[in-house]
C-alpha cells in the first residue's frame, strides 16, 4: 500500500449493502509527515494524508492529497465537517456528503466518499475476509510517519 497516490475519481454512489442497517463508529484522519515520506517539493504547500471510517468492526480507507498556500493545516478545522457523520447510517452518510458537497469542498467530499465507497465494499465480502484490515495497515507505523491525528 502506499502511503501517498493521486486521488482517483470517486462515483457518488455506494455498493448494495445495506446503507439504512449499518453506521459509522468512528472516523480517524492521519496527516502525513511530508518530510519523513521525503515527497517532493510542490508549488504551494502539500497536505496529505489518510481518512478511515469504521462500521460494525471493519475499516473503510481513503487517501487525500492537496496542495495550497498554507504551510500549516489545521487537520481539527479541516476535518471537524465529518464529525456530523460519526453515528450516521451509511444512507444518511451518503446523502449528507451530496448535500454538503458545495461547503466541504471537492477534496472532503471526495475523501469521504471514497472511505464510504471501500467500507461499503468491505462489508459486502465475507467476513473473514476484512475482519484483520486493520493488521494491513499498521497503527503504529502511521502514526510514525504523522504530523497530525484526530479521532472521533
Amino acid at each position: 500500500m502506499s502511503l501517498i497516490s493521486p486521488i482517483a475519481p470517486a462515483s457518488n454512489t455506494v455498493s448494495t449493502v445495506d446503507l439504512a442497517t449499518h453506521h459509522i463508529h468512528s472516523i480517524e484522519v492521519f496527516q502525513y509527515d511530508n518530510h519523513l515520506l521525503a515527497l517532493p517539493d510542490m508549488d504551494g504547500y502539500l497536505h496529505c494524508g489518510l481518512l478511515k471510517i469504521a462500521s460494525h468492526g471493519i475499516t473503510g480507507w481513503a487517501e487525500y492529497s492537496f496542495t495550497d498556500q498554507v504551510q500549516h493545516l489545521d487537520l481539527v478545522k479541516w476535518c471537524r465537517v465529518f464529525s456530523t457523520l460519526k453515528k450516521c447510517s451509511l444512507q444518511q452518510a451518503q446523502s449528507h456528503i451530496a448535500q454538503h458537497h458545495a461547503s466541504w469542498g471537492d477534496v472532503r467530499s471526495q475523501v469521504m466518499v471514497e472511505a464510504l465507497t471501500d467500507l461499503c465494499n468491505r462489508l459486502q465480502d465475507p467476513p473473514d475476509v476484512w475482519a484483520s484490515s486493520d493488521i494491513l495497515v499498521n497503527h503504529a507505523f502511521l502514526l510514525d510517519y504523522t504530523i497530525a491525528y484526530y479521532s472521533f
